[in-house]
């Protein structure tokens, strides 16, 4: 694969150099949360328990190596200085105090009833630094005294029983979606307090919690019972409104590829690729909701003929037709697709070289041009 394609998002452009945050978050969505603002140029810096650091440190996979962060830790913490600190002491907190005396930013995901005791009383914090941002995930809307793991959430807000064949077991994301969902809620809340602090100078105190995160990302799922009454069942990786989309089918050359068909055109333009044109005519398949009952019997038309082809040439004329399909990837694959690359970072965390993906996924242009 050649090595030329998209370049990191944000080029060279840092625009928020200048801006101090203090990261006292531990696991995964509040380190997200840090590296993302690391990376579009904010000082952060990262304090840790005095003894154990950041409890991913320790969390690695079979056969990974004991040198060095683990993969985890890297996952979540990029260009960040990091800093060790016993907040139960008068030495820690008179140092904490020194780091929010200048910082803009705070992120932390403390038990509320242990705030007090660790100098994180929102009314203090926010009477002796009145201009800063507090940003502060919990577990559970309901209930602040449980603590929040992603796979308890996953299964109490619905995903887990969602993720799963028709039929099978209840099954947990493959990433820790609740954290990644959570830290889009604290960088949107970052965002919007930043913008308030522009007008009236003052900061805020925030809370954003991991079950609220998951239960706003289940979207068109929570509303086929909210709106047509019906309890969402799973569908492995069908769409519920949606056919054919989420068929996976296997081309002669072994590769795997997947539908996304959203609407009757393309829908003809697939059967016309394969040689079947009169199948888009079929009463049963003609329109989306005719497919959709009928998306059984159309994954059987479908799959000798797409067995028949190469996943290269397929994914060829789809794309030149304008038919949404997909390779199945690998993780390995997708990172060395040119997106893959443009979209991981590599750096040193204590002298040890590291990767992982970035957390900035945008580019920003201004009058019409990129700004780096």
């Amino acid at each position: 694969m050649p090595a030329s394609g998209p370049t990191a998002p944000l080029g060279s452009h840092r625009p928020l150099t200048g801006l101090r945050v203090v990261e006292l978050a531990s696991v995964l969505a509040g380190p997200l949360v840090g590296t993302f603002l690391a990376e579009l140029g904010a000082d952060v810096t990262k304090v840790e328990h005095p003894e154990r650091g950041d409890v991913t440190r320790n969390w690695r996979s079979v056969g990974e190596s004991p040198d060095g962060p683990s993969a985890y830790f890297a996952a979540a913490n990029g260009p960040k200085q990091s800093v060790r600190i016993d907040l139960k002491s008068r030495e820690g907190q008179q140092q904490f105090d020194r780091l929010l005396s200048s910082a803009d930013i705070l992120l932390q995901n403390t038990m509320p009833a242990s705030l007090a005791g660790l100098g994180l009383d929102p009314e203090a914090l926010a009477e002796r630094f009145p201009s800063l941002i507090h940003i502060h995930l919990q577990g559970f809307m309901d209930a602040p005294e449980r603590g929040g793991y992603d796979m308890v959430v996953q299964a109490e807000s619905g995903f887990a029983a969602l993720n799963a064949a028709p039929g099978g077991s209840a099954s947990r994301m493959p990433v820790a979606l609740m954290d990644v969902l959570a830290a889009h809620q604290m960088r949107s809340a970052v965002l919007l307090a930043l913008y308030e602090r522009e007008k009236d100078g003052k900061g805020a105190y925030i809370e954003t919690w991991l079950d609220a995160s998951g239960i706003s990302a289940l979207a068109n799922r929570a509303t086929e019972h909210l709106v047509a009454g019906q309890e969402p069942q799973p569908l492995g990786t069908l769409h519920p409104q949606i056919a054919p989309y989420g068929e996976t089918f296997t081309c002669r050359c072994g590769g795997q590829v997947v539908l996304a068909v959203g609407n009757d055109g393309q829908f003809a333009a697939l059967c016309d690729i394969l040689g079947l044109s009169p199948l888009a005519s079929d009463a049963r398949f003609a329109t989306n909701p005719d497919r959709v009952v009928h998306r059984k019997a159309l994954a059987q038309k479908l799959a000798k003929p797409i067995g028949e082809q190469d996943a290269d040439g397929l994914l060829k004329s789809a794309s030149t037709r304008g038919v949404p399909l997909g390779r199945v990837n690998r993780i390995s694959d997708a990172l060395n697709s040119p997106t893959g690359r443009a979209m991981t970072a590599s750096f040193q965390w204590e002298d040890t070289p590291v990767q992982h993906v970035r957390q900035v996924a945008f580019r920003v242009h201004r009058t019409g041009s990129l700004n780096t």
